[in-house]
Order: structure tokens, then sequence, then C-alpha cells
């Protein structure tokens, strides 16, 4: 799925809020009729409900995309542009009439208006785009990440670049890896991007990566090892991931993160295995690892393990954490006669 905020700071945008109370939906609405709406009023809830509603809205026309893009531009709010690029994913893939709106965008040199090109050529799949959205990939980056830039065109333009590598990894696949690890050695962030869409190829790199001694090899190495995967992945890669954890020498947060996808994709047999390795772990932070890697399975195999930190772990945290969990898999009576049984008779 493409990253919709490139242009502010986070890469994850929240859940978007509930309707506002006591505005009503524009019944059928086109996008340029939301986007009419939404700049002719200033109650803030109505505006909330009407980016809600154009969330859910797919252009269909030039004019709809043009209104979405004007909406963009103008407003540089996190939500608006959530909700303008929701509207944008919406596009039926079966409209080449829109393809030249977007190779138009990319052509412009103003990074919002690339940003919004990228991600419609990639809804549409528009190869003609795929030159354009290589071009922008190639550039070297200004700044190691968007942050340590200082003017918002430098920032913008950044985020730009970040979203066609993204593009270029879900759409060209294998084509675009020596790019993106060209493009990682510029800047740690991209190893985000390798872990996501190349998972397989990036894992075996993650311990040189980590044990360079460079700061930017070793943040990268980090940001792929915490990239969500796709469980096809996690199951093939199970065994190296595994090795890795078991290895006290690995950087601690890249085994962290290895230790909650083995959880993740793990299966009831292998979530008693992970309890086990957990029991014979020869120091309490070995155990944390694999504590860590059997809570993630959310298989009902490791409730006597949740029921052991909830009841006698003395971090505070940890057992607050695991009543919580506890409860979430259980139910809270089922729970409560769990972490007290003789309440239970």
């Amino acid at each position: 799925m493409i990253n919709t905020v490139l242009l502010v700071l986070l890469l994850s945008a929240p859940a978007r809020a509930a309707e506002a109370p006591g505005a009503e939906p524009i019944a059928a609405a086109s996008v340029s009729v939301l986007k009419d709406r939404f700049t002719e009023i200033d109650d803030s809830a109505q505006r909330t409900n009407i980016l809600d509603q154009l969330a859910k809205t797919a252009p269909v026309s030039g004019q709809d995309v043009a209104n979405l893009f004007d909406l963009f531009s103008r407003f540089t709010d996190k939500y608006t542009r959530d909700s303008v690029m929701a509207s944008l994913e919406r596009i039926a893939p079966g409209s080449p009439q829109l393809e030249p709106l977007f190779m138009t965008y990319l052509r412009q040199p103003e990074p919002e208006a690339q940003l919004f090109g990228i991600n419609g050529a990639f809804r549409l799949r528009a190869r003609a785009a795929l030159p354009l959205i290589r071009s922008i990939a190639e550039r070297k980056f200004g700044a190691s990440g968007a942050t340590e830039t200082t003017m918002m065109s430098e920032r913008n333009a950044w985020w730009t670049q970040y979203e066609a590598l993204s593009v270029l990894a879900q759409w060209d696949g294998e084509k675009s890896l020596s790019l993106l690890e060209r493009k990682g050695r510029e800047s740690a962030k991209i190893g985000a991007l390798l872990g996501r869409y190349f998972w397989r190829q990036t894992l075996p790199k993650l311990r040189a990566w980590s044990d360079s001694g460079e700061l930017i090899s070793s943040e990268r190495a980090a940001l792929a090892a915490a990239a969500p995967i796709d469980l096809a992945d996690a199951r093939a890669t199970r065994a190296q991931m595994l090795a890795l954890l078991r290895d006290p020498k690995v950087d601690a947060e890249i085994r962290h993160s290895l230790a909650l996808k083995i959880g993740a994709s793990s299966n009831d047999e292998e979530a008693e295995a992970l309890v086990r390795e957990h029991d014979t772990a020869a120091s309490d932070t070995e155990r944390l690892y694999w504590a860590s890697a059997a809570f993630s399975t959310r298989s009902p195999k490791i409730i006597p393990l949740l029921v052991r930190y909830a009841r006698q772990t003395g971090d505070e945290m940890m057992r607050k954490g695991a009543s919580a969990q506890l409860i979430d898999m259980v139910g809270e009576a089922e729970a409560r006669s769990l972490l007290d049984p003789e309440k239970k008779k």
C-alpha cells in the first residue's frame, strides 16, 4: 500500500476520526461537489465530515482529479492530504483517459505535483510514467532524512523521492532492487523499503550492516528489520530469523524486531517451541526476546506463560502488559480466574 503522507514527518497515518456529529453527508456527491462544499464552509466539524466522505469517493473525471489536486496543494494539513490520497486510490484501474493528467503532474517541477502524479500513475499502472518516476527516484538525496532538511521545499522533495522509490519497489519489483540498495547508502530510511518489499534479499545482509560500525548502515539494518513483511516472506525466512535471534552478538534492536516477526508468523506448535526456548534461556535478557516472540503469536498455547508473567514478574509494566493481553485473549472473567484460581473455588 502506498504511503500517503509523504509530505509530513510520520510514515504511518493514525486511524481516521469518526464522522463529525451534526454534519449530514452529501448524498451521492462527486469529488468535485465535495471539494466545492469543503471550500465554501468554515465549520471544522462539517469539513471533517466532508473529508471523510471524500476519502470514500472515487474521482471519475478529469475535473475530479483537478479538484483533488487543488485540495492537496492548497491545504497542507495531514488529514486533508490523507483524504485526498484515499480518494485517489479509489480510481478505477480501467480509467486510461485520466493517465495524461497524471503525466502532466509528474512533469511539473513542484514536489507536491510530482507526488500527486506518482500516486495517480501508480494506481492506473500507467507504463509511460515509469521513466519519469524512475528519474525522480534516481536523484541524489539532499539529506539522509527529511527531518535533516531546513526548508519545506527540500523536505517535500525528499518525501517525493522516497515515494518514487516506494512505488518502484511495488511496481517494478526486483528490477528496482539495485537502485534501492544504492539509495540506501545515501539514506538509512530506505532500509524500511528494503525490508518491506525485499525481505528475502535483505535479511541476509542485516548482520553485516549492523556490524559495520557505520551509523547509516546500522540504522538501515534496524529500519529494515522493523519493517512489516508478508506472511509468506516470514515463513520462508523463519530459520534464518531464528538463527539471528539465538545469536547474542546480534544487535538487540534487530533481535527484538525479528522476535516479533517470528512470533506473528508462528502456528500453535511453533508457539509451544518458543515457550520452551523461553524457559531454557540462559538469562533474563535472553528470556525477554523469547517472551516477545511467544506473546506475538497470539496462540492459546502461550496463555500459561502470560499467566506466569502477569502473576510473577517483578517488572510492573510487563505485568500489566501480560495481564492486558490475557484479558484480550480470554476475556476478563476467565483472566481473573486464571490469575487468582483461589477465587474460582
